[in-house]
């Protein structure tokens, strides 16, 4: 037992110092820096090792005040790291956040129009006027749109050299794969709006942000799809799951989680930017690459997640006694588990 204590307060100080410590640290630095500096000379250079060699002068003979100041600075870098991953908290809930609806209405209604106007498009088959759908995909070229290319460059590789007769195909011949052709591209245009589409939201908009509708639609497309009532479904899943696929779920949330730590880093930056310029650039850019890493982050634990449903749902099912003549879980299936994990709630 001993051992086993010992050696988890040396796991619990690597990370407290990983996490805490060391960006904390490097904060204090650059807010000393940058009090010394202020805004005029914000960069330079000289001033600052006029600075730094004044501080070690001072300290030069005072060895009890130095090593106050090093338990201080310590202490200051844990008190910056405990209230950048405070603000974290407050940038997660931010990207998660469904009300109030006179502060979220006008954001959601412009994500519900946008996604409404791409789903209709995508129903239909019918890209904006004066533009393909494969064009207006958002991430590059369909998957479709890509065979259809190599499809026709492999007919074009096939077709005779130049300077050599070729023989003309008959209208009867031309039409089936004038037909295919027409085919391929309404396959690839479908394909590049159902992208667009997906792009928004993979279910229809009802938070303010990208993050919060994906986390969201795991709970949608699964009712949707085995009528199970996420909620009160998962706890009792999470139960049968060996432990390495809670693990891949543990450390996606908290990629999550280290995300908005990273954005709320980016905040107090912003804030040492009212004394030092370079401070609110660096800020703005921790912000941006934390939202970034958070909507990564919050797709890979929508998959990861759906995909533990798709998974063990039945497991469950077969747990609690229900019989599942199709093997797998139906809507009337999962209704009748949701009634019983809601117990009359």
């Amino acid at each position: 037992m001993n051992a086993f204590l010992a050696e988890l307060g040396k796991k619990l100080a690597e990370r407290w110092v990983s996490l805490l410590v060391v960006p904390g640290a490097l904060f204090v630095a650059l807010a000393a820096a940058g009090s010394a500096l202020g805004h005029r000379h914000a960069l330079d250079r000289r001033l600052l090792g006029r600075a730094v060699e004044e501080l070690a002068t001072h300290y030069d003979r005072r060895p009890v005040s130095a090593v106050l100041l090093f338990v201080a600075v310590l202490a200051a870098a844990a008190v910056a790291g405990l209230l950048a991953r405070a603000l974290g908290t407050v940038v997660e809930r931010a990207w998660l956040i469904s009300g109030p609806a006179w502060l979220t209405g006008p954001l959601v209604r412009r994500r519900k129009d946008r996604w409404t106007t791409a789903a209709r498009r995508a129903a239909a088959g019918r890209a904006p006027a004066g533009r393909s759908a494969a064009e207006q995909a958002p991430a590059g070229r369909s998957a479709a749109a890509e065979q259809a290319a190599s499809g026709r460059a492999a007919a074009a590789e096939q077709a005779p050299a130049a300077g050599q007769p070729a023989a003309e195909p008959a209208p009867a011949e031309r039409a089936p794969a004038h037909r295919a052709a027409a085919a391929e591209q309404a396959a690839a245009d479908r394909a590049a709006l159902a992208e667009e589409r997906n792009a928004i939201a993979l279910t229809r908009p009802a938070r303010a942000t990208w993050i919060g509708d994906r986390l969201r639609g795991v709970g949608v497309r699964v009712h949707a799809q085995y009528g199970l009532d996420f909620p009160f479904a998962w706890p009792r899943l999470w139960t049968l799951l060996p432990e390495a696929c809670r693990n891949d779920l543990i450390a996606a949330r908290e990629a999550l989680a280290g995300a908005a730590t990273q954005s709320g880093w980016g905040l107090l930056y912003l804030c040492l930017g009212l004394v030092w310029w370079p401070a609110a650039a660096a800020g703005a850019a921790l912000m941006l690459l934390g939202w970034r890493r958070g909507r990564e982050a919050a797709a890979n634990l929508a998959d990861l997640t759906e995909a533990t449903v798709d998974l063990y749902a039945a497991d469950l099912a077969l747990l609690l006694g229900v019989d599942l003549p199709s093997g797998h879980v139906t809507p009337a299936v999962g209704r009748q588990l949701s009634e019983r994990f809601r117990k009359g709630a």
